[in-house]
């Protein structure tokens, strides 16, 4: 009995890290219900570099890699190239790096949190418990996404920047923590750049006292960092960081009659003093990042819809939270005031209202991807709560019975979350995850040498890179031929046009329906069909229905 007393902590944090696991890889190749654009590239070009050292434009070992016409730092496809060489190139493959550091993740806010708040020995093992349970944990855990790569990095940095104030040479663990996360997601240079800023204003005498007392380790810091982000910096006056300015929430002003109408609604003109006081350009984007910054926090976001503006953000009628953590956060927020003007507890405060800027300064008007670093003061206040209601309830007469009322309580609301997740996500969001392109490479690969040409629906969806990755398309041969055309808007991305013997162009019916001997694969606007029905005419090969079995992906139809 003792031994186990002994090992308590020990053996619960192993149930809570395996619990982590098994709800972010459990069924991981099949839930989310299709490969997104971006992890497919992702995935293909771990496959590239681990067949020729080249990712698919044949660069040899490239820091930051091209993507449709987008530039992303590329440590996530290292890291995925061990997986897609042990697993092959699948869904699993891909998502598992995400899953793995999401599972580090839960380790290292057990950590953090007992660095925090040293006084509350339970504390860590309870945000360790919240965050493996958390829904925006978990959505992001399930899919090829840099930034819950990012995160994890984060909370190390954050972890041995706390131990450093021990033992100097933390901080050099630190630096290295921190400036991968620069080159691991894009938006880092913002999101990691607030938590350090936060960290240097109020550590700032431990960070004098770095700099005078260790100035080897700080040194060492300084050189590490400036060699891991050197690749970065350059990509800054490099052009590549175009689609940066296409999510800025400056590159859309309102149009001139716009402003004008308004104007003309009080007799007042452009450049006048009331312009410049209530109607200026200025104050409008102003008024739009405040705006996003507190949907952020609003009740929608966090407990019913989570993100209304992306649907593969999170699952149907269920916020980035668990609609019980209500009664966490606000029991939470009570905890962290009492404590009052701490260095730890200013750091939560800040790191939870700074966290949604990323989000607050691009075009849409929620975006749980780009605050995904709120998850981490967010978890920690929870977790506060959580301790508190257990401090609360113990002096009470009943206190067994309200013990199991609260766990009762809050497993219904994780049961709520999960069954949302875990069941309803693939039929009900699989329209918006792109499905059906893997059931259209499967079925094209197998009849595709019996058409001289075959025409696929083109779109932003890069239907080039799904035939690519299912194909196991070899990346040597593809490298020769590998070039994006212009999709003719400004700051975005590109498209590929060919592919062997397959077109990827837009489909006009009217004109496409006399082309005789080719194979297409559209939707039901592009073939419509009630005019692709005559046997006569055509052959419908393969109809390919979304997981709700109602309603059409794709067709794919010959034209006799």
């Amino acid at each position: 009995m003792k031994i186990i007393r002994k090992h308590l902590v020990p053996i619960l944090l192993f149930l809570v890290i395996v619990l982590a696991g098994v709800l972010r890889i459990w069924n991981l190749g099949n839930n989310p219900p299709a490969l997104t654009p971006d992890e497919a590239s992702l995935g293909y070009n771990a496959y590239s570099i681990l067949k020729t050292g080249k990712d698919e434009y044949g660069k040899a070992l490239p820091i930051i890699f091209k993507s449709f016409g987008d530039y992303k730092p590329g440590l996530y496809v290292y890291l995925a190239v061990p997986f897609v060489a042990v697993f092959g190139l699948s869904e699993f493959a891909v998502r598992l790096p995400s899953a793995l550091f999401s599972i580090l993740a839960v380790f290292l806010i057990y950590q953090v949190t007992r660095l925090l708040f040293p006084d509350r020995p339970r504390l860590g093992l309870i945000s360790a418990f919240v965050l493996a349970v958390t829904p925006w944990s978990i959505y992001f855990a399930r899919g090829a996404w840099e930034v819950n790569v990012a995160l994890t990095l984060t909370l190390g940095g954050v972890y041995f920047f706390l131990k450093a104030q021990k033992n100097a040479w933390h901080i050099i663990s630190s630096v290295f923590c921190f400036s991968l996360t620069f080159l691991t997601y894009q938006g880092a240079k913002l999101s990691t750049g607030l938590v350090i800023v936060i960290l240097t204003a109020l550590y700032w005498k431990n960070v004098v006292g770095f700099l005078k007392a260790s100035k080897k380790q700080v040194v060492l810091s300084l050189f590490l960092g400036l060699v891991i982000t050197t690749p970065i910096i350059f990509s800054l006056f490099s052009g590549q960081t175009g689609r940066l300015t296409v999510f800025s929430i400056f590159s859309y002003t309102r149009p001139v009659e716009y402003v004008q109408n308004i104007l003309d609604q009080g007799g007042e003109k452009l450049g006048s003093i009331n312009y410049y006081l209530f109607h200026s350009e200025a104050l409008n984007f102003k008024r739009g990042i405040l705006t996003r910054w507190f949907n952020h926090f609003s009740g929608k976001f966090l407990f019913t819809e989570g993100d209304w503006m992306n649907p593969t953000h999170s699952a149907p009628y269920q916020g980035v939270l668990l609609l019980t953590d209500i009664l966490l956060l606000v029991f939470g927020i009570a905890a962290l005031a009492r404590r009052g003007s701490t260095k730890e507890s200013w750091f939560i405060w800040l790191w939870l209202i700074l966290s949604p800027l990323p989000a607050a300064l691009s075009r849409d008007q929620i975006h749980a991807v780009r605050a995904l670093n709120m998850v981490a003061p967010a978890v920690i206040i929870l977790s506060l709560g959580f301790d508190k209601l257990l401090d609360l309830l113990r002096p009470l007469k009943y206190k067994f019975a309200l013990y199991v009322l609260f766990v009762m309580f809050y497993v219904l609301g994780f049961l709520y979350f999960a069954d949302a997740y875990y069941i309803h996500v693939p039929s009900h969001n699989s329209q918006y995850w792109e499905y059906g392109y893997k059931q259209v490479v499967e079925t094209v690969s197998k009849i595709q040498k019996n058409y001289a040409t075959v025409k696929v629906q083109q779109s932003f969806a890069q239907p080039y890179i799904y035939f690519l990755f299912y194909e196991k398309y070899d990346p040597a041969k593809y490298q020769k031929t590998a070039e994006l055309a212009d999709s003719g808007l400004k700051g975005d991305v590109g498209y590929v046009l060919r592919l062997d013997n397959i077109e990827f162009a837009p489909i006009d019916w009217s004109i496409n329906r006399k082309e005789h001997g080719v194979l297409f694969v559209a939707d039901t606007i592009r073939i419509p069909p009630q005019d692709s029905i005559d046997p006569n005419l055509f052959k419908v090969v393969e109809e390919i229905k979304y997981l709700n079995n109602r309603d059409t992906a794709f067709r794919i139809v010959e034209v006799k």
